[in-house]
């Protein structure tokens, strides 16, 4: 019995040990090629995707070669008024500080020179860098005329147009309303000019022209000179020919406004004469305007242009 016993407490034969090291062996293997073909398949992906890029990189830079965009960067309000640069206004310049204040070095690239200019939302005006709308600014003349440096939500101080002056984006510039102070026509809105025979001159409509305040405009009578881009005629009139003239059947009024001659119900016979005119007439059911031809007349009986000596009722 205890022969047998220690019989199994014996050590393992050293084949047994061999056998059982070689399946470790060879499952360890098994992972380890596993993990390699992972790792390598890892390592082809990513060099393709850097290949990619370097292509995508080299086509971009081919593209864009020589279009590099100039880089604006917003002033430093606290530089204004000192200089510490030696180039002005449109010289050269390699960096900032090559240029006197408040101007920056404007440059298309790295490698070439650049141009003093005025910061971003700076005009250059009167031998001077000016704020344009919106344009950081620490006090009133660091802004364009007819702006006000304006406390804003954000806490930044910024160029604001003064009250009743609006800003024009085609001129950029702030121009006045009625009544507002001006230096020249340039100064005013459209339809507006500068009277300079108040003192001091201030901005007021145009000959034939009355301000509407409701729409804060110039409006021409009939009559007025006009420009059809920038028309602005009174109510049922149009700019036609260089004038302001009532539209369709409406004609003016000794109020200098188009009214409607036509009743409200439409007449028998439905053609009316013009006021004043004996050659012309009004279509009432066409709501137009037409002028007889040289030398007849407008038979309001007949309905037709006539022979004056037909037309008993108008001389």
């Amino acid at each position: 019995m205890t022969d047998h016993v220690l019989s199994f407490s014996s050590p393992i034969p050293p084949l047994l040990e061999t056998k059982s090291d070689h399946c470790r062996l060879r499952i360890r293997f098994n992972q380890l090629s596993r993990e390699r073909r992972l790792l390598t398949c890892l390592l082809v992906l990513f060099a393709i995707i850097m290949c990619g890029l370097l292509i995508g990189i080299f086509i971009l830079s081919l593209t864009f070669q020589g279009r590099a965009p100039i880089v604006y960067r917003e002033i430093n309000t606290t530089n204004i008024g000192t200089s510490y640069g030696v180039a002005r206004y449109g010289e050269s310049c390699d960096y900032d500080n090559g240029c006197e204040s408040p101007f920056i070095c404007h440059k298309k690239s790295s490698s070439s020179p650049g141009m003093c200019r005025c910061p971003m939302d700076y005009d250059f005006k009167r031998d001077k860098c000016v704020g344009d709308l919106n344009a950081l600014c620490t006090k009133d003349i660091d802004c364009q005329q007819y702006m006000l440096c304006s406390g804003m939500n954000d806490g930044t101080r910024r160029c604001q147009c003064q009250k009743h002056f609006d800003y024009d984006n085609d001129k950029r510039q702030c121009r006045g309303d009625y009544q507002a102070p001006c230096e020249s026509n340039i100064d005013c809105r459209t339809n507006l000019v500068c009277n300079k025979t108040v003192t001091p001159s201030v901005c007021s409509c145009e000959l034939f022209y009355q301000y509407h305040p409701a729409i804060r405009k110039c409006r021409g009578d009939p009559g007025a000179v006009c420009d059809r881009a920038t028309a602005e005629c009174v109510d049922n009139a149009e700019c036609r020919d260089g004038a302001c003239e009532c539209s369709k059947q409406f004609v003016p009024d000794e109020n200098k406004t188009c009214v409607d001659p036509c009743p409200l119900q439409t007449p028998n016979p439905s053609r009316i004469r013009y006021p004043g005119n004996c050659r012309k007439f009004i279509d009432c059911q066409q709501k137009s305007k037409t002028e007889c031809p040289e030398p007849t007349m407008f038979n309001l009986r007949k309905q037709l242009c006539d022979y004056p000596k037909d037309v008993l009722d108008c001389r």
